[in-house]
């Protein structure tokens, strides 16, 4: 199979906008001259349609239903888009429309499976052995009828082939160098840029697994040793925990201490982070969390920010061989995370030591670009196994 001309379809149950894992790869693939289509969806008939992006198509479709109801929902309208076409890839971005591999066996000549979670521990955590037992049964079942399978992670690839026996190769989900540069010329908020205050960073998503909670509850230790003109805690991000968490701020009376900015567009939240001194990954205990590989560390190195992060297998795991540039802690202990804060907050040579190994780890490794011929090389795997079979 020649790699000169293929359509790809890409399927993932989000609006892709964004949905930065999905669209680097479908960026990359279109600059190489393969014809792209993503499928998306469209729940509030807010967003196009039918939109052209950087060389290739998004076409969302409505998406009403809610909790698992939505799968089928989203499987059927993905099947009137597609109707009889044909395409060389069609490529399934995690568990929850793996189901199409048999659903489009007949519209596609290989199909990839792109897992960027440990998606039945990540259910555990909201439906307990249920939702670990129940999605693990569709995994299994499913996995044996793609060609491919691609992991955002080492310990994602390791735990498929502990629990399935399932060979797979992964690609990292670092940020990527266009993505860095257009946020870098970006000039930085003059409020965040006249910068007098130690500034400490969460990015991203909040839930209740990342641990907001005691990320407060270290300010109010920490409140005791520094003023609010001396720190500041920016936590750049949405999610269900975010209002919790404000009320928290409110109830310590901490509000001096926090900016929190909701939502932000991605390339203006990778502008302002360059002016952040250490970014927190708090993952709390759970199935996932102690396997899951955190986007924000590679985000945080493109800035030159190191991190205080879970003392978890998949955290150490990411940073193999480069472990000065963050430190691990226990991540339900306030205590700690307030000392190891206030450690390099009074430690200013070891601070500028941390930023620069952060730096040095993007520039080497932590790049998109370094990475993503590995999709190449897996399609390509993929097409060669099948001829042989």
């Amino acid at each position: 199979m020649s790699s000169e001309s293929w359509n790809i379809l890409m399927v993932v149950l989000s609006t892709v906008a964004p949905d930065v894992r999905v669209e680097k790869e479908a960026r990359f693939l279109a600059s190489e001259g393969h014809k792209v289509t993503v499928i998306g969806t469209n729940p509030r008939g807010d967003l196009s349609n039918d939109e052209q992006r950087d060389g290739y198509t998004i076409k969302r479709v409505p998406s009403n239903k809610k909790l698992f109801f939505k799968y089928f929902e989203f499987w059927k309208n993905v099947r009137k888009v597609v109707k009889n076409q044909k395409f060389d890839v069609v490529h399934l971005h995690d568990l929850n429309v793996l189901p199409l591999a048999s659903k489009l066996k007949k519209n596609a000549k290989i199909i990839i499976y792109d897992s960027h979670e440990n998606f039945p521990e990540q259910m555990s955590e909201t439906f307990g052995f249920l939702g670990l037992w129940g999605y693990s049964l569709v995994e299994r079942f499913y996995l044996k009828r793609v060609h491919g399978v691609i992991t955002a992670g080492i310990t994602y690839t390791e735990n498929l082939k502990r629990k399935y026996k399932t060979e797979s190769s992964w690609i990292a989900n670092y940020p990527s160098k266009l993505d860095i540069e257009a946020a870098h010329k970006k000039e930085i908020p003059k409020e965040f840029k006249d910068k007098k205050r130690f500034r400490v960073v969460h990015f991203g998503v909040m839930y209740h697994n990342l641990g907001y909670n005691k990320t407060v509850e270290a300010v109010k230790i920490l409140s005791k040793q520094l003023k609010p003109n001396e720190i500041e805690f920016l936590v750049m991000g949405s999610g269900t925990s975010l209002e919790p968490m404000k009320q928290l701020i409110e109830e310590y009376k901490l509000e001096d201490y926090f900016t929190v900015t909701g939502w932000m567009n991605y390339h203006e939240a990778l502008s302002i982070m360059r002016s952040c001194d250490i970014g927190l990954i708090l993952f709390q205990p759970g199935k996932n969390n102690f396997l899951r590989i955190p986007n924000r560390l590679y985000e945080y190195c493109s800035a030159g920010v190191p991190f205080i992060g879970s003392n978890f297998e998949g955290l150490i795991r990411s940073i193999s061989g480069r472990e000065e540039l963050g430190i691990l802690i226990d991540p339900t202990s306030p205590e700690e995370l307030a000392e190891s804060i206030l450690g390099v907050y009074k430690d200013e040579e070891k601070l500028n030591r941390m930023k620069k190994l952060a730096s040095e780890a993007y520039k080497e490794q932590f790049n998109w670009e370094s990475e993503i011929p590995k999709i190449l090389q897996k399609y390509e795997e993929s097409f060669k196994r099948l001829k042989k079979n």
